[in-house]
């Protein structure tokens, strides 16, 4: 029999992922997103769930900073004002009306992306399959709500994305799995294996191999680093002594040598390091220019319209900034930046409680946050600003709530 409660979480994590990263969905005008707000409301009333007061301390602080910035710089972009309200109350209604199951829910579906990519992805390679999904069907597939934008758009069938770019290698083809690009689903399967790690408590696992194999066929260049950081970390806080004096310096001697071994390791970080100023804009030209500006806003920050973020600028290079913490930094302001990651850490760190993990993975999983949104603009996407809010599915007045799914 179909269990219809089960069925239901899975498209409620589901969206929560698409609108933060899947093309059709999250590209789309911020109306799309309040049709669909319907669904996790009604499972959160259906279910009886409680508002809880941290969410409506969280929505005026949010507020408090809106209202800050438009004193500060004389604008009142009220659509992207509303927008994060939007996110916000999204994120918050999903989990609460899911539980903490949540965290199951997500690891499975980023799972089952990987299979799915591979089923596009290995075949891509022979040319007429790739030009059949680019021509013939990615049309079929397009939202006619998706809105423009200065940046490139590859073709999208929901549940792979055409990207045929290779990485320092001609012939080398690059998975973005459902996601806007390699990098970026990457991202998503790093965040599926912190997650996994804190719930079995074990790095060698079924699901885990999966997800890392998922991170490989990206051949993204911060995903493998950081995996790497994210194993050695692991076995660095693990009671294994095997593991911690024989296999990390190993695998450290290791990550060090395909560094500098692979052209899309190395060699790329190295040329990403050396531009000018009239160059394109990459992670490290983007966090230079972000401290400078945050240097001139510390306390607010300049807001997310592009108004008063780029002041009035237009060109898609200058306005270009893929460092998601220092592009957040300068958005929202110092104290905004501090609470935001602390209470992402704070949800790391009651996970590990919860699953009587070494705490120490909380701030391994911090870390990991921030070297893979040092490449992608992750946190203004609402599954990032969730990771904000799961602390509250882990006070003691939610046990019951759960309880009643069981």
């Amino acid at each position: 029999m179909l269990n219809v409660s089960k069925i239901t979480d899975y498209l409620l994590v589901y969206l929560l992922i698409a609108f933060s990263g899947v093309p059709f969905f999250y590209r789309a005008q911020i109306a799309m997103m309040i049709a669909f707000l319907a669904f996790p409301a009604g499972v959160f009333y259906y279910r009886q769930r409680k508002l809880d007061r941290f969410f409506v301390y969280y929505i005026l602080g949010a507020l408090v900073v809106q209202f800050g910035q438009m004193l500060k710089l004389y604008e009142l972009p009220l659509q992207t004002y509303v927008g994060l309200h939007i996110r916000l109350i999204f994120g918050y209604l999903t989990i609460k009306a899911v539980g903490k199951k949540t965290v199951n829910y997500y690891v499975d579906i980023l799972v089952f992306s990987v299979f799915s990519s591979l089923i596009f992805y290995i075949p891509s390679y022979s040319n007429g399959f790739e030009n059949f999904l680019k021509n013939s069907l990615a049309p079929l597939l397009e939202n006619p709500l998706i809105k423009k934008s200065n940046y490139r758009v590859w073709p999208s069938v929901i549940l792979y994305t055409i990207n045929p770019r290779g990485e320092g290698i001609l012939w080398l083809k690059r998975n973005s799995g459902p996601f806007w690009e390699p990098g970026a689903f990457s991202g998503f399967l790093i965040v599926a294996l912190l997650f996994n790690i804190i719930q079995t408590g074990r790095l060698n696992n079924r699901k885990n191999k999966i997800l890392i194999a998922g991170i490989i066929s990206t051949f993204s260049t911060s995903g493998v680093m950081v995996v790497a950081f994210v194993i050695l970390g692991y076995m660095t806080i693990t009671r294994d002594v095997i593991k911690r004096f024989i296999w990390v310096p190993l695998l450290l001697v290791g990550a060090i040598v395909a560094f500098f071994s692979f052209d899309f390791l190395g060699a790329k970080v190295i040329s990403k390091m050396q531009y000018t100023d009239k160059s394109y804009n990459t992670r490290f030209k983007s966090a230079q220019i972000d401290f400078e500006d945050f240097l001139r806003h510390p306390f607010l920050g300049l807001g997310r319209s592009e108004g008063t973020r780029f002041k009035g600028e237009q060109s898609a290079r200058a306005i270009h900034r893929n460092n998601g913490v220092t592009n957040h930094l300068v958005m929202y302001g110092g104290i905004a930046f501090i609470i935001y990651f602390y209470l992402m850490y704070l949800t790391f760190y009651r996970l590990c409680e919860s699953h009587q993990v070494d705490k120490r993975m909380a701030m391994i999983a911090l870390i990991t946050i921030w070297l893979i949104g040092f490449s992608q603009i992750y946190f203004v996407k609402v599954f990032f600003m969730t990771l904000t809010l799961m602390p509250v599915l882990y006070f003691k007045t939610n046990k019951t709530e759960d309880s009643k799914l069981e």
